[in-house]
């Protein structure tokens, strides 16, 4: 028996079905079931009831799985605890940073870091909110820079700023400067960004727009910041840009106002609670200040 054959039981049960399980795994349904019919030959023992069309795990299989989820939160607890001596060991810190936080926050802490700990390697990645999440969960990251709030009691989420949404165009598509209403916005092109490139600020703008109903013809996707504003730039279409995103548009750009409100985005520092990493505490300390006094 192998840690995968657990994982793909427990994924089984959590999503009730093969083939959404196979999804979120990244692997070929049949591959799936076959994976799980080994592991129920290996302990003698049916686990799945597959005769409805919703999967439910049998008597065994339900007891079999308390222990299974045991079994993988233990690997991922030694697996972390390793990677974070070698951390410890190495004198490394690795940092996952948005695009506003490589703005906003990096300066305050890679100087403070370097001047505090001379000999320290500091490992950057940019990378998106799900991406750094990931990883720090699996102890590729120290800390990550992310929209989220992460919902466990091992992790803490310090709030470092809240930015404003604009609603932004440029002159040629909008000249009038009237004030717009949703019902208006939903006839014009709309330069967004992917929901797997930045989910909060695509969810938080999907409530106000209804973005798959919106005729495909309308609509310009990005996936990086940069084809984001080079499409504002270039007069595309319609946008909705976070604060930080305003100095880098040109002249010829300008602020809608809008009838309606747009709920503001939330930059957040998440990190393992109990780390005893000296880097990550001096970044914690040095944050914790300037939150303060608004970032």
């Amino acid at each position: 028996m192998e840690l995968r054959h657990l994982k793909y039981f427990a994924a089984v049960a959590q999503y009730g079905s093969f083939t959404k399980a196979a999804e979120q795994l990244f692997t070929a349904q049949p591959s799936l079931s076959q994976q799980i019919k080994d592991l129920e030959a290996e302990i003698g023992v049916q686990l799945i009831d597959r005769s409805t069309k919703q999967i439910k795990l049998t008597d065994e299989g339900q007891a079999f799985l308390v222990h299974a989820l045991n079994a993988i939160e233990s690997a991922h607890l030694a697996t972390t605890a390793a990677q974070q001596v070698a951390h410890l060991k190495n004198n490394q810190i690795h940092i996952g940073f948005l695009n506003v936080a490589e703005l906003k926050i990096m300066p305050l802490i890679l100087d403070k870091l370097k001047r505090q700990i001379p000999n320290i390697a500091i490992h950057i990645q940019s990378l998106t909110c799900l991406e750094q999440i990931r990883k720090l969960k699996k102890s590729e990251l120290d800390i990550s820079f992310t929209r989220y709030a992460i919902q466990h009691d091992d992790y803490e989420n310090l709030a470092l700023m809240t930015e404003k949404i604009y609603v932004v165009a440029s002159k040629k598509l909008h000249s009038s400067g009237h004030i717009i209403s949703k019902a208006y916005l939903s006839k014009q092109n709309i330069i967004m960004c992917e929901q797997s490139a930045s989910p909060v600020f695509y969810d938080n703008i999907n409530r106000i727009l209804g973005l798959e109903q919106l005729p495909h013809q309308q609509m310009h996707w990005v996936t990086n910041v940069l084809q984001h504003i080079n499409l504002i730039n270039m007069g595309m279409g319609y946008s909705f840009a976070p604060e930080y995103l305003l100095k880098f548009l040109n002249n010829d750009i300008q602020i809608i106002e809008t009838d309606f409100s747009i709920e503001p985005l939330k930059l957040y520092a998440n990190y393992k609670k109990k780390s005893q990493h000296q880097a990550l505490q001096l970044i914690c300390t040095e944050l914790k200040a300037a939150s303060q006094h608004k970032l």
